[in-house]
């Protein structure tokens, strides 16, 4: 890694679980990352919002497009490391929507209006930003078309998880990547939401790392089975309620 580009290789690779695939007309796929991953990969290389890194006041434009269709343009510029360190991102998307008929089904030509328009061309223009620093490179760059790739990026971000609160207390990932475990139909024929329910609800209330270690020994067998989804929403549980037991 050289210095020159030792912030892209920081932040160019993308866990796929914050990722999700789109499609548009026309018959346009690819994947979308989620923003709130991205704020998140900032302030972990930067620090907090304001202080390692920001976002400047917004601008709108609105345009007028086709068959009475509304456009809205949103240009921003966001900051990182100091406020003169400026970069650039344009967003858009459609306020009014032209829907065209429909004879099959008897449906005439309609307008749809969107009320999250704006804020989906702030959050585009944020994340076009960003992009120059390597956020999500590999997406951008077409590596999620590589289900190779993705499977080896995945298992990368499942390694950081062993050194960082994703490990069983006896060593093993039992609750992150090992297996599928059963599907979350059969977990629920078995009679087993209602017992998940209630381990997520003793989470909150564990009273040190001590009673989660006993709790997690008398738990093993049964929590291995349940679906890795289910797995993953105790492992989340767990750091949220290690980071309030840190803090008491």
């Amino acid at each position: 890694m050289t210095e020159t580009m030792r912030i892209w290789d920081s932040l160019s690779k993308t866990d796929p679980k914050h990722t999700k695939g789109f499609k548009r007309a026309g018959g346009f796929s690819g994947t979308a990352v989620k923003p709130m991953w991205v704020i998140k990969r900032l302030t972990e290389e930067f620090g907090p919002c304001g202080e390692g890194w920001g976002i400047n006041e917004p601008s709108f434009q609105t345009v007028q497009g086709n068959n009475g269709e509304v456009l809205v343009y949103c240009t921003v510029s966001g900051w990182c490391g100091a406020p003169t360190n400026v970069l650039w991102g344009v967003g858009g998307d459609k306020v009014v929507t032209y829907i065209k008929a429909n004879e099959q089904y008897s449906r005439p030509e309609r307008w749809e209006n969107d009320d999250e328009a704006f804020k989906k061309a702030f959050t585009d223009a944020i994340m076009n930003a960003f992009k120059f620093l390597g956020v999500a490179a590999d997406v951008h760059m077409g590596l999620f078309d590589d289900s190779k790739y993705v499977k080896e990026v995945a298992a990368d971000f499942a390694d950081r998880l062993k050194g960082n609160g994703g490990v069983h207390p006896e060593g093993e990932d039992w609750y992150g990547a090992e297996g599928p475990g059963m599907s979350a139909a059969e977990a629920k024929k078995q009679g087993l939401g209602e017992a998940f329910d209630g381990w997520l609800g003793a989470i909150d209330i564990i009273p040190s790392m001590e009673v989660w270690k006993t709790w997690c020994r008398d738990h093993d067998d049964e929590i291995k089975t349940l679906p890795r989804g289910w797995r993953v929403q105790i492992r989340e549980a767990v750091d949220a309620r290690k980071k309030e037991l840190g803090a008491a």
